[in-house]
């Protein structure tokens, strides 16, 4: 063996001892800056440790999820590595939601083809940087180790009603709690097939919300579209009447649709000042 080849290798089982320190100190995913954090690297330069991270994505010992963000593989960790966990690698601040988030809470028995986030960033996938993005779904969508995700956008103050879960020891992160995965159905009806899909989801969803909780959430979020979609839907479910004031009293201009794919026709609920253009069937 060469000088050449004695000190790649010695380099390379250096990677590996580095490797192992930060799966253990900080699970299966980790970051550039916490191994520059670490004491005994410190003294390396950001070239050297990026050596001997490339070392190991060459070796098939990391994935690199995306620049400065690792996913040790199972040849060093052989425990199960959760989406969700990947996710908020990727991109925060993120709460897991809408299918994903639905699937959680048991509103559906059905198992989403993809993890979906909500994040006040505006996510560029890498497929989007070189001009062309994968969006099966109609949606930009990040691939992932044979895994998708999709990264939903929402404006700042419309980012809240979380429940904290642990992933494994090592990584705790955001879901939508039961209620806010409930109002997503309503705002973002489009995702999960439309209207009529959104409220056979509800319906099933109903014994298990709060539904004044549900309620404050709406009127929280403020969108006149949403709180008389929502106090329309939660009628027709034969939710309490006095329950719904709130979202009966909030006022809009005009009528909404309550499809806004639909067609409008004329069929008026001034109560709800809304049109239910929902087809049947």
């Amino acid at each position: 063996m060469n000088t050449d080849e004695t000190i790649s290798n010695y380099s390379f089982a250096q990677g590996v001892q580095m490797l192992e320190k930060m799966v253990t100190r900080n699970g299966p995913i980790f970051t550039l800056d916490q191994i520059l954090s670490t004491a005994e690297y410190k003294d390396l330069s950001s070239s050297q440790i990026r050596n001997r991270i490339s070392k190991l994505a060459k070796s098939g010992w990391i994935k690199i999820l995306k620049r400065g963000v690792y996913m040790a593989t199972r040849s060093l960790y052989s425990g199960s590595i959760s989406p969700y966990g990947i996710a908020a690698a990727l991109v925060q601040p993120m709460a897991i939601s809408h299918w994903s988030a639905v699937a959680h809470h048991g509103f559906t028995t059905q198992n989403p083809v993809m993890t979906q986030a909500t994040t006040t960033r505006k996510v560029k996938t890498p497929e989007m940087r070189n001009g062309q993005a994968y969006a099966p779904r109609g949606r930009a969508t990040w691939r992932v180790n044979e895994m998708e995700f999709e990264f939903i956008y929402t404006q700042p103050d419309h980012f809240w009603g979380f429940d904290k879960i642990w992933i494994g020891e090592w990584c705790q992160i955001n879901i939508t709690d039961r209620e806010r995965t409930a109002l997503d159905l309503i705002i973002s009806t489009e995702i999960f097939g439309g209207v009529g899909a959104a409220i056979e989801i509800l319906e099933d969803a109903l014994p298990e919300l709060d539904t004044k909780k549900l309620i404050d959430y709406a009127i929280r979020y403020n969108v006149g579209s949403v709180i008389k979609r929502l106090g329309w839907i939660l009628e027709r479910l034969n939710t309490d009447p006095i329950i719904l004031s709130p979202l009966k009293r909030y006022k809009v201009e005009g009528l909404i649709l309550l499809d806004s794919s639909g067609i409008k026709n004329n069929k008026s609920n001034n109560q709800w000042n809304i049109i239910d253009n929902l087809k049947e069937g």
